[in-house]
C-alpha cells in the first residue's frame, strides 16, 4: 500500500495541532497517510522513534544566492529541517548583472553576508547575464532544498541606469519604464516578487564600497511602480528591509 513507513515518531503537523506519536504513510513521494499503520507489507520501514517528523520548513530570510552553486543543500538551512529557501533578500543579488559588474556584486555579497570573494569566483557559473537566465541556470543547478527568487531592486537599478547614476540620481520615465519592463519579464520567467532595501543615508547594511545601497534613497514613486507591476502580473510579494521604529 505504501512506499515508505516513517514509524512512531512524534508528529508536528504544522497545523497547530497538538505533537503526536504516529507514523507517516507514503506513496508516489506524497505524503498518504498519517495515525497508526499496522499493514506495511513491501515498504520500507525508517524507525522514527525519538525524533521529530514535520513537514519541511521553508528559510524566508536566505543569502544564499552564490552559496548554491556549490553547496547544493544550502547549510546550514539543510541541516535543520528547512527544505525550501528564499534568496534575492534585502535587494541585492546577482542578476541582471552585466559581465563587467559580476565584481561589483560579489564584493556587496561579501561585505554583508561575509561569502568569501574567491568562493563567488570559483563556484558561481555565471552563465547569465538576464534575470530570467539567472533562474534558467539555477534551475540547472542541482539542488538538495526548494528555491524561490526575488528581484533584488539595486542590481535592476544599476543595470538599466549605471550604478554611479542610481546613486546619485532618480530615475527617468523612460528608465523607469525600462526597470519596470524587466521586473515584468521576470515575474514571468518565475520570480516571487521584488526586494529592497530603504534604511536611507544612515543604513547600516551598505553597499561594497561602504555607500548607501541604491534603494536607501530611492524615491516612493519608484517603489510604487514596481508595486504597480505585481498588480498587473497578478502575483509577487515585496520583502522591504528598512529602519524600524519602536
Amino acid at each position: 500500500m505504501f512506499d515508505t513507513i516513517i514509524r512512531g515518531g512524534t508528529v508536528i503537523d504544522g497545523l497547530q495541532t497538538p505533537r503526536f506519536r504516529g507514523d507517516i504513510g507514503i506513496k508516489d513521494g506524497r505524503v498518504a497517510s498519517i495515525g497508526r499503520i499496522h499493514n506495511g507489507d513491501g515498504a520500507r520501514v525508517i524507525d522514527a522513534e525519538g525524533l521529530i517528523v514535520a513537514p519541511g520548513f521553508v528559510d524566508l530570510h536566505t543569502h544564499y544566492d552564490s552559496q548554491v552553486y556549490w553547496d547544493p543543500w544550502c547549510s546550514i538551512s539543510g541541516w535543520h529541517g528547512v527544505t525550501s529557501v528564499v534568496i534575492g533578500n534585502c535587494g541585492f543579488g546577482f542578476a541582471p548583472v552585466r559581465a563587467e559588474d559580476q565584481e561589483r556584486a560579489m564584493l556587496t555579497m561579501a561585505r554583508n553576508e561575509a561569502v568569501p570573494m574567491e568562493s563567488m569566483r570559483e563556484g558561481m557559473a555565471w552563465d547569465w547575464e538576464t534575470y530570467p537566465e539567472f533562474l534558467d541556470s539555477l534551475e540547472r543547478t542541482p539542488k538538495g532544498v526548494n528555491l524561490l527568487s526575488y528581484v533584488g531592486l539595486n542590481p535592476l537599478m544599476a543595470y538599466v541606469m549605471g550604478l554611479e547614476e542610481a546613486k546619485n540620481r532618480s530615475a527617468t520615465e523612460a528608465e523607469r519604464d525600462e526597470m519596470c519592463r524587466l521586473f515584468e519579464e521576470a515575474l514571468r520567467a518565475g520570480a516571487c516578487g521584488f526586494s529592497v532595501q530603504l534604511g536611507g543615508e544612515e543604513s547600516v547594511q551598505r553597499d561594497y564600497d561602504g555607500t548607501p545601497m541604491i534603494t536607501d534613497l530611492m524615491s516612493e514613486e519608484d517603489l510604487l511602480a514596481f508595486a504597480g507591476v505585481m498588480g498587473k502580473v497578478g502575483r509577487g510579494f515585496a520583502q522591504i528591509t528598512g529602519p524600524f521604529e519602536a
